[in-house]
């Protein structure tokens, strides 16, 4: 059997000579020899334990087996799993939020009815409650399959019993591993993070929409808009390193450093935006890749604290849900970008590179260059 290292690792060195590793998004861990370092670097691409043995002799065939006992060498599709996400979607209190989030509810109610008719198939990708599946159901739909990998599938299917829809089909299993015997009309999902990639879902949705929807159907949403504005007003800004000031006598600057090259869900109200903001790109979903690059230019002054970036998702013909500061409040807020203030007294120019992290693909990472008259500056984020 061939096994390759988990993409997420992380390294510790300890007094002893002994190294810490970690694999945080699927909570395991142990403490190894050095030599395990170079096992798990060979490791990189799928390795049997006769390679491991020739490049290492039997000591390093036998630390082979060891990690692979302890789940830090796993077989390749093993590896693209990430069971601590789907075990944060089991619990009921996301659910609770995400469905009192009314504009998210009713404009997906409202996609539903407009693309679903009598006779259509649906799919549910990633069903957690189980409710967009049942509006489908509502709608029509003589076949509907709800898919999750997270044990709230269980729940879902109670719903879909006390609800009367004997149509909905519940799945349990990783929506990329699934493929219907017949392909459906619709695939609806809400999958979507802060600034909506940041759960990772495009490659898993666009694997399942190639498997299960027909060449002639229909995606919702089918498009992704992505906003970002400059924002001026420090009082933003101090929600996000503020508490770090705040204990007399204790220097707690290293957790602002480190908040600082992080991105916040806030509620950005639109007075605190210096510009109401531009469209960086329209992605296709989700055929249109898991990158977000382009180039904006703000006419603006003052001080700046940072971006907000925000989405739309493109549901239907005649539906769309914003989740900018200008729309009706969502549970996803907005995502705030905190940056060492700058004064602004030229145009501003952004250069924008929104990617997946390279080991963790359920984060995304914010490379920004900032231009302005004679001086250019960079900074990094990371969305999770």
């Amino acid at each position: 059997m061939k096994r390759i290292r988990p993409p997420d690792l992380s390294l510790s060195f300890e007094d002893d000579g002994k190294v810490l590793v970690r694999a945080p998004t699927r909570g395991i861990g142990a403490r190894v020899p050095s030599i395990a370092i170079g096992i798990l670097s060979f490791c990189g691409s799928p390795r049997d334990e006769a390679e491991v043995a020739e490049a290492f002799g039997p000591v390093g065939a036998q630390l082979y087996l060891g990690l692979a006992n302890g789940g830090l060498l796993m077989e390749a599709s093993a590896a693209e799993a990430t069971p601590l996400f789907f075990e944060n979607f089991a619990a009921v209190d996301i659910h609770r939020r995400m469905l009192d989030d009314e504009p998210r509810l009713q404009a997906y109610r409202a996609a539903i009815a407009e693309v679903v008719t009598p006779e259509m198939s649906v799919l549910d990708a990633g069903t957690g409650s189980g409710v967009l599946a049942a509006l489908a159901a509502r709608a029509g739909a003589k076949r509907v399959v709800a898919i999750d990998n997270s044990d709230i599938i269980a729940l879902a299917q109670e719903v879909f019993k006390r609800s009367d829809l004997p149509q909905v089909e519940v799945i349990k299993s990783d929506i990329r591993d699934v493929e219907l015997a017949e392909p459906v009309d619709v695939i609806v999902t809400e999958t979507f993070g802060s600034l909506a990639l940041a759960e990772g879902s495009v490659g898993d949705i666009l694997l399942c929409s190639g498997r299960n929807l027909k060449p002639t159907g229909t995606m919702i949403p089918n498009a992704i808009d992505f906003w970002l504005a400059p924002v001026g007003d420090p009082a933003v800004l101090d929600q996000v390193i503020g508490s770090f000031s705040k204990v007399e006598g204790v220097d707690l600057s290293p957790l602002a450093d480190a908040a600082m090259n992080r991105a916040i869900s806030l509620q950005v109200d639109e007075s605190t935006l210096l510009h109401q903001g531009k469209r960086l790109m329209r992605l296709p979903y989700p055929t249109g890749g898991s990158s977000v690059v382009g180039d904006l230019t703000f006419d603006v002054s003052g001080r700046c604290v940072g971006l907000c970036g925000w989405f739309d998702l493109r549901l239907s013909p005649s539906v769309s849900l914003s989740t900018g500061p200008f729309a009706p409040t969502t549970h996803w807020y907005q995502t705030f970008f905190p940056i060492e203030p700058l004064d602004l007294d030229e145009p501003l120019t952004l250069g924008v590179e929104l990617t997946p992290a390279p080991d963790d693909r359920r984060a995304y990472e914010l490379h920004t260059t900032w231009s302005s008259g004679d001086w250019t500056k960079t900074s990094f984020h990371r969305i999770r």
